[in-house]
């Protein structure tokens, strides 16, 4: 099941074990190499809890309301994380400019379309600035293919951007549709 990043932030998280909120999802930690999500990064909230990362075999069910997962001892200290995986700095998806290798600019990430069962990043949201959004809508470019990932931009394919998906929305549609 896809889940969009933005979408995610803020969500509570529940233990299975007892039904106590331990937490909020701050952030989503990212794997730019293997083009997935490693974990989710969390707020503690008064409930004890050793760590603040929970790994996705933690995960029982991520819903549009909450994040559950299977028993707050399974959490890991971020500190411990960053050692384990390797990690310098966390990277955010969101805001990277994204290229083809021909050279054309697609616009900026918006958001990331993800699914947390597996972790695989499936895809991510562009924006082509406010006045396009706002006319056109955004457009989600698939993973696909070869896409690099680099510290500031992303690379695809060519050929992605003949996949690229409308999401609709927009003021063209909205008045395209009441003319129709």
């Amino acid at each position: 099941m896809l889940r969009k990043y933005s979408e995610v932030l803020g969500l509570p998280v529940i233990s299975a074990r007892d039904g106590f909120k331990i937490g909020t999802v701050k952030d989503v930690i990212f794997n730019n190499e293997k083009k997935c999500v490693l974990a989710f990064l969390m707020d503690k909230g008064i409930y004890a809890v050793k760590g603040n990362v929970i790994l996705l075999n933690s995960i029982l069910s991520l819903g549009n309301d909450a994040l559950i997962i299977d028993d707050p001892l399974n959490l890991i200290e971020y500190r411990h994380f960053k050692k384990l995986y390797n990690l310098n700095e966390r990277t955010n998806l969101r805001g990277l400019r994204i290229f083809t290798q021909t050279g054309e600019d697609l616009g900026i990430v918006q958001d990331v379309l993800f699914d947390y069962k597996t972790g695989k990043v499936e895809g991510v949201q562009v924006s082509d600035g406010l006045l396009q959004d706002i006319i056109m809508g955004r457009n989600i470019l698939p993973f696909f293919g070869r896409v690099e990932i680099g510290t500031g931009n992303i690379l695809v394919e060519s050929e992605a951007v003949e996949e690229m998906i409308s999401t609709g929305g927009g003021l063209k549609s909205i008045l395209g549709s009441q003319y129709n």
